[in-house]
């Protein structure tokens, strides 16, 4: 057993040399069928345990990662077959297969600090996260093309093709059917009733104070201005078992009313428990209510409504959910529906949701505009507890609204930054999507040049709460 040992140690010591860019030759590495199994077997038992001590101190096993990592393997295995096969010897396989594992143990290290500066940072500060993951994906990339450089006797076109292979072979088909090789994650800390706040509502309660608490939110919305055309903010977050989604509707609250002059004339609904007592729930019922209302004391002819939601989705539908209160999801048709009886002709509707997109094709017309977090098939992203908002949120509120008032320019700025985001950390793209109806383009248009004069100067930066 010693001298497999001895032998592995000395491939490890080699493929690090390999990653570290120092001279390193063929003579090496030691080549053989019974190294190739000990390279795979320490790198799947590293994982196991590095895993299980990240997810301390209370590790769950994840069952299915272990036929994830096993495809993982099958896939690289047959792209090494590939590039032997149709670009070098056959004999090339096995010690293609040897020199990347060898490297692995380095590359699973420099993963390791890359995860623990992902949490050391803010959640909203990603950009240092993005340099760092491209560097590491960077150095990967060289790394292997060294590899192969080596073994085909110095850089030909045999590098950059075998290269592709690899790349289609094993990389994308792994991140695709192998996304999840985590083996341990980090359970619920045992003894914690995360729902016992939930359990205990008053249900009936809560429900019979609705109509009271949402008279005391409108009933101060200040009337239109007859010298401008006013806006109005009504924000709604419909899922009360994340934060996420109540920070967001209250910074976009914050925003309209510093930089687009809704102070005083916005409104939120929010399911949350910290704030059942003081807001009006965000229901199907108290928004077809707080739009009648808001229709009612608008110019419906020149003023302009801008209407914010936030929650998870599913195709054409939004998630209401406050549990164990029962209240309904809200669809594209309901939404159109009440805003039609309100007789609000001027629309901005903001939907930050997985499926979002699926709002669109009810909602448009000549007067509105309608902005998703992605198209009617995708999910979005940055919905969960560790966040202050989601990615739509992050880069639509907090930056791009903050710098400009143009909606659409706004919008557009925000769909690229998201893209490459989403890109670098390997999601299938939300693809934002955006319709301005030809009437509201040129209301758009007037609207943001009032505001930039009247409000620009004056106006400070929103600040998201720590």
């Amino acid at each position: 057993m010693k001298p497999y040992l001895s032998a592995l140690r000395g491939n490890i010591n080699s493929g690090t040399r390999l990653c570290l860019l120092r001279r390193c030759v063929a003579d090496d590495f030691t080549v053989s069928l019974d190294q190739l199994v000990l390279l795979i077997a320490l790198n799947l038992l590293l994982a196991f345990f590095v895993d299980l001590a990240s997810s301390l101190p209370h590790p769950q096993f994840y069952s299915y990662a272990v036929a994830a990592n096993g495809l993982d393997v099958l896939l690289f295995l047959f792209a090494v077959y590939l590039v032997s096969k149709l670009l070098m010897e056959n004999r090339v396989a096995l010690r293609l297969a040897v020199y990347i594992y060898s490297m692995s143990p380095f590359f699973l290290l420099l993963w390791v600090m890359l995860g623990r500066l992902e949490v050391l940072l803010p959640p909203d500060d990603v950009v240092i996260y993005r340099v760092f993951y491209l560097l590491y994906l960077t150095w990967v990339i060289i790394a292997i093309g060294r590899v192969l450089t080596l073994l085909a006797g110095g850089y030909s076109r045999k590098v950059p093709a075998a290269m592709a292979i690899i790349v289609l072979a094993w990389v994308l088909p792994a991140s695709y059917f192998a996304e999840n090789t985590t083996l341990w994650y980090a359970a619920e800390e045992q003894g914690v009733d995360e729902y016992a706040a939930y359990r205990a509502l008053d249900v009936e309660g809560i429900f019979y104070r609705q109509p009271e608490l949402l008279t005391q939110h409108l009933e101060p919305l200040l009337t239109e201005r007859s010298d401008r055309d006013d806006l109005y903010f009504v924000g709604f977050a419909g899922y009360a078992l994340q934060d996420v989604f109540r920070n967001e509707i209250e910074f976009a609250r914050a925003l309209f009313d510093e930089r687009f002059d809704t102070a005083g004339r916005s409104l939120v609904l929010i399911n949350s428990l910290a704030t059942r007592d003081t807001l009006p729930l965000a229901s199907s019922s108290n928004l077809q209510r707080a739009l009648q209302h808001i229709g009612n004391v608008i110019d419906r002819e020149n003023d302009v409504v801008v209407l914010f939601l936030t929650s998870h989705g599913d195709r054409a539908e939004l998630s209401v959910n406050f549990w164990p209160l029962r209240l309904n999801d809200m669809t594209p048709a309901m939404l159109k529906q009440y805003l039609d009886d309100a007789a609000i002709k001027w629309r901005i509707i903001m939907v930050s949701a997985c499926y979002s997109g699926s709002f669109i094709e009810t909602l448009k017309d000549p007067n509105t505009a309608i902005m998703t977090a992605s198209s009617a098939d995708r999910s979005s992203f940055g919905c969960d507890d560790k966040r202050k908002l989601t990615y739509f949120g992050e880069v639509l509120l907090q930056r791009q609204l903050q710098e400009q008032y143009s909606f659409a320019a706004a919008f557009e700025e925000a769909a690229r930054e998201i893209e490459i985001r989403e890109l670098a950390e390997k999601r299938d793209p939300s693809q934002p999507q955006i319709y301005i109806g030809e009437a509201m383009q040129e209301k758009l248009r007037r609207l943001e040049s009032s505001l930039s004069a009247a409000v620009g100067k004056d106006s400070a930066t929103v600040i998201l709460d720590p």
